[in-house]
């Protein structure tokens, strides 16, 4: 246990404390500085935005645990362009307001940001410089052009990401990024290695273990069903087996957290596969049903492809599926391997159909090997991403 006291505030434009998988993340993160004796508050940039919930937060609120956070705009993500550019002005000002207080306050204190939004990060670092405060920066990921395609807004916000990415995330005291291939990146950009931390991401393992035995579907997927989760991949694997009479079921937990559904694309495509029958789709779902709905799955998956947004991250969900101890198919995509060896996680080939149907039959016919497997991986991932150990290890780093 650390025992110097640190005042940090984290500043995001993600939901907090719950509301999806970044969310959940923070949220891990602020508890972690909590036991191990730091003080911790959050700004939070944007309102709450969880497909079509509400909350019943304030302007300030508290964690159960006893963080404090607050919006500096609308609790509520309004759905109007016009009201979210308003709301993000709002902020923008709040924000610079708050800072200019810490700054003539001459207090010591470290900003948390995960946020990539370049409008806010300008006056952040501006008023980091002026109060000679420590920046950490979370670095998550790293999009392809092609994402932001579209309209000229979409273009812009891909310009503000490059440009934040490449050039303003450097001015941090350290970069906390989630995969070696993010790490390189920085590096050949010029980046002094030393300033860089390595850490995939975090879980609670108490949290995600579950009792539950009674088993409904033979696989099990959680989280926002995008291109890069592969799910389109699985499916067609689900359809491989079938035709061999092989029937699996597949649960699908989760949809966009913003914006439109995708889930009639899916249910598209499972028709056209002819496997509508095999998959069930939940919709989007509180965090706190998400434990149900997985232990009630025999193999949890997850078939991302190799492209540049998989080499950069690392998945949330990984964590909680091997905390769960259930067995884990996963595709060899981004830095997975590199943690994971092959008697630890059940590994198929990215992009690779027959790969992932052959891999699922493996672990139906050789249960007993795949449990074993299964309880490897868990015992690595305890030292690799429970979230208390590690932020033990990382308030080091950040406060030297």
């Amino acid at each position: 246990m650390i025992q110097k006291k640190n005042e940090f505030i984290l500043i995001t434009c993600s939901n907090f404390p719950e509301g999806g998988a970044t969310a959940n993340y923070l949220n891990l993160f602020c508890k972690g500085l909590l036991l191990n004796n730091q003080s911790i508050s959050v700004w939070l940039l944007k309102g709450f935005g969880f497909g079509n919930q509400t909350n019943q937060d304030k302007k300030k609120n508290f964690t159960k645990e006893g963080i404090l956070f607050t919006y500096l705009s609308s609790p509520h993500r309004p759905k109007s362009k016009l009201k979210k550019i308003y709301n993000d002005c709002i902020s923008i000002i709040v924000l610079s307001i708050y800072l200019s207080k810490l700054v003539l306050r001459k207090e010591t204190i470290t900003l948390l940001v995960y946020n990539n939004e370049l409008q806010f990060n300008i006056p952040i670092f501006f008023f980091s410089k002026l109060g000679k405060f420590k920046v950490i920066s979370f670095v998550s990921e790293f999009y392809d052009k092609s994402v932001f395609k579209g309209s000229f807004f979409k273009q812009l916000k891909w310009y503000g990401f490059l440009f934040n990415f490449k050039f303003i995330n450097r001015l941090s005291f350290r970069l906390i990024v989630f995969s070696s291939f993010l790490k390189n990146l920085y590096i050949k950009q010029g980046v002094d290695e030393k300033k860089i931390i390595i850490q995939p991401n975090l879980t609670d393992f108490d949290f995600w273990h579950s009792d539950n035995k009674t088993i409904k579907y033979t696989l099990g997927y959680s989280g926002t069903p995008s291109v890069k989760d592969g799910l389109i991949d699985l499916f067609r694997a689900i359809s491989l087996l079938k035709k061999s009479n092989i029937n699996v079921t597949l649960l699908v937990v989760g949809d966009s957290v913003f914006g439109n559904s995708l889930l009639p694309n899916l249910r598209k495509t499972c028709n056209e596969l002819n496997i509508s029958e095999l998959v069930t789709f939940t919709g989007l779902v509180e965090f706190n049903k998400v434990k149900q709905y997985l232990s009630e799955c025999e193999i949890l998956t997850l078939t991302r492809p190799n492209i540049i947004q998989t080499q950069a991250g690392f998945p949330t969900k990984l964590g909680e599926y091997i905390a769960m101890e259930k067995k884990v198919l996963i595709t060899n995509f981004g830095d997975t391997n590199l943690f994971f060896k092959n008697d630890e996680l059940i590994f198929a080939e990215c992009d690779n159909i027959n790969s992932i149907a052959q891999k699922i039959q493996w672990i139906l016919m050789n249960k007993d090997e795949a449990s074993i497997i299964a309880q490897k991986g868990y015992l690595k991932a305890m030292k690799l991403l429970s979230y208390n150990e590690i932020i033990s290890k990382i308030i080091p780093l950040i406060i030297r």
